[in-house]
């Protein structure tokens, strides 16, 4: 993935954190994994801390805006 495409999807993704008043703090995808690996490290927008329930309630809506961006056209694990 390129460094432009990168930046297009961390866009995205910052816009559904800020929706579920989470923070992205990294954005990291691991291309030389089959299937990619895309590793999102989110933190509350209050400081409190991420929990389990947090990560896949976040997952879901990432996942969508993932999808519709067509920026990935291969498969990989969030």
């Amino acid at each position: 993935m390129n460094k432009e495409n990168k930046s297009k999807l961390e866009a995205l993704l910052r816009k559904v954190a800020t929706d579920w008043d989470l923070k992205i703090c990294s954005l990291n995808i691991q291309t030389n994994q089959n299937p990619i690996v895309v590793k999102i490290t989110i933190k509350k927008t209050n400081g409190d801390d991420i929990s389990l329930e947090d990560c896949a309630l976040f997952n879901a809506p990432a996942s969508e805006e993932i999808e519709n961006s067509n920026l990935l056209n291969c498969s990989y694990v969030l």
